[in-house]
């Protein structure tokens, strides 16, 4: 049996190699071949995929598992699948950078951008110039998310209907802006009257223009950076009692504990698997994968919870749906925290987050498909919600790793900061689970009422990451 599993390998390495196999019929059994190319891919050979047969050049199947070990083994594939929009929205779901090697057809799509930035945010950067041109095509994407004005054109972005609401929006825009977008005082006016740091990217001759200047004045400034970073030790950093195991961050809620509504934990049973087979031959390579106890873990769904804000569920709901995420995915959404920020006006944060086993078979244990919301709401004077986005996931195939606690990034709401009694909107902190670190990202409230970050801490060696024998 040895024999058998190790000839292909030695076969088809040869073939990668120094392409001398050519009279092995590779395509009658290409499963057969498979492992011997992925290691050549986890090699970063430029030629794993560049020198097989058009058979296996096409296999989606291997093509996936290759680029998740190695995105730039896409370049290599047959140019159907670099035209394949099917086959590429399935990539893109797992690693959005692989929309930057497929056909350019594909990037002159209007249809299919539009349905990429529901994947992934920042897709647009990959964008055709013909599209990032188009006045209609960039309209619809902007007012779908102001954040999509960096991308278009410098003629677009000085057009007042693009410019004027992108920067109302969000002023840090400015920063992408042309530069009769950045010298024009009206348009400064509206970025820095939204975000006040907006102002460093004005034009340096409106800096001293004193309308400006007193738009540019911030309200509330956080403490001088080294008293904020001392509160932040003082308060939410600990050391753990056995040597040598570092720092971490605990005392969630510690000083406003009492504004939390609903906290929750999403509940994570984690596996650890070996291949049977492999192991038969020496190979311990560790699997992991994540199983979510029924998600239901939660009986109670999302739109319960909130069932004191009926508005803000109909803006939730329109967010999701008009990303093309499907209804049964928005309802399968729990909700793991829920804090009242402050009353006037009705400011509220929260996570909603729904977590399953990855329905793509190609796709290892690794990876479980994930849609999440992390968000900022303030009511309006007309009942209505307006959201500051602090992260989102929208329906994707996430590798996990088990030196995260979550599986992947994920941003929890740990306490609310005031500067002192005078202080009339609490900054948000958050912690942050990056892979070996966790840290803090602080939030504040802007003049237009929007939240953005003004504060990311250096990293805090976390030593209670992942408990490996969680059942």
């Amino acid at each position: 049996m040895l024999k058998n599993l190790v000839l292909p390998i030695i076969i088809f390495s040869s073939f990668i190699n120094k392409s001398l196999a050519q009279n092995q019929d590779f395509c009658s059994n290409k499963e057969r071949y498979y492992d011997a190319i992925l290691q050549e891919v986890s090699k970063k050979n430029p030629n794993a995929i560049n020198n097989l047969p058009e058979c296996l050049k096409q296999d989606r199947n291997l093509i996936l598992k290759a680029i998740l070990i190695d995105p730039e083994q896409f370049q290599n594939a047959s140019d159907i699948l670099h035209e394949d929009k099917i086959f590429i929205k399935r990539a893109i779901k797992t690693n959005p950078e692989i929309l930057r090697l497929v056909a350019p057809e594909i990037k002159m799509d209007e249809y299919f951008m539009e349905e990429a930035i529901y994947i992934n945010r920042d897709s647009l950067k990959y964008c055709s110039w013909s599209l990032l041109d188009n006045k209609l095509f960039m309209k619809r994407m902007i007012d779908l998310d102001s954040d999509n004005y960096k991308y278009a054109s410098d003629r677009l972005k000085s057009f007042s209907e693009f410019a004027k609401p992108a920067l109302e929006d969000n002023g840090a825009l400015l920063e992408f802006a042309p530069p009769n977008v950045k010298s024009n005082k009206e348009y400064v006016k509206i970025a820095v009257n939204s975000d006040e740091s907006a102002i460093k990217f004005a034009h340096p001759k409106l800096l001293s223009d004193p309308e400006i200047e007193e738009l540019g004045k911030i309200i509330n400034p956080l403490e001088p950076v080294e008293e904020f970073e001392k509160f932040l030790n003082q308060n939410y950093v600990s050391t753990h009692n056995k040597k040598n195991l570092g720092k971490y961050i605990d005392n969630k809620g510690k000083f406003f504990g009492d504004r939390k509504i609903i906290d929750r934990n999403f509940i994570i049973k984690w596996s650890k698997k070996y291949d049977l087979e492999k192991i038969k031959f020496g190979d311990f390579e560790e699997g992991w994968s994540i199983n979510p106890i029924d998600n239901r873990n939660y009986a109670v769904d999302w739109s319960t919870d909130f069932k004191k804000y009926p508005e803000l569920i109909k803006k939730i709901e329109k967010f999701f749906g008009k990303r093309k995420i499907p209804p049964e995915i928005i309802s399968d959404l729990r909700t793991t925290y829920l804090w009242k920020i402050k009353s006037k006006p009705l400011t509220i944060s929260f996570n909603l987050y729904a977590l399953s086993p990855s329905t793509d078979g190609a796709l290892s244990n690794n990876f479980v498909n994930v849609t999440s919301i992390s968000a900022i709401a303030t009511e309006l004077p007309n009942k209505k919600w307006q959201l500051s986005i602090i992260e989102v996931i929208f329906n994707r195939e996430l590798k996990i790793d088990p030196i995260y606690e979550n599986g992947h990034k994920k941003f929890t709401l740990w306490d609310l900061y005031l500067k002192d009694k005078n202080d009339q909107s609490p900054k948000i902190i958050y912690k942050v689970g990056d892979s070996v670190s966790d840290y803090f990202e602080v939030y504040q409230e802007q003049k237009n009422g929007k939240y953005r970050s003004i504060y990311k801490s250096e990293p805090i060696q976390g030593i209670n990451k992942v408990n490996l024998d969680k059942n």
